[in-house]
């Protein structure tokens, strides 16, 4: 499998959870879930995870 390609998958799931969270940040509270934060949390995790793999592969810088 291409590492680019996987990269950029992790990337874009990383971003998918990133942005679904802070999205609905105010509903999900309203309503007392408060994992929110660690949605937004795993995000970012996902998203650097898949920007590492791009850049040790060459792809970025």
């Amino acid at each position: 499998m291409d590492f680019n390609l996987l990269g950029v998958i992790v990337f874009v799931i990383g971003m998918v959870i990133f942005l679904f969270g802070k999205q609905f940040i105010l509903l999900r509270l309203y309503f007392g879930d408060r994992s929110v934060f660690s949605q937004l949390f795993w995000g970012t995790v996902i998203s650097a995870v898949g920007v590492a793999i791009l850049y040790f592969n060459g792809s970025l810088g």
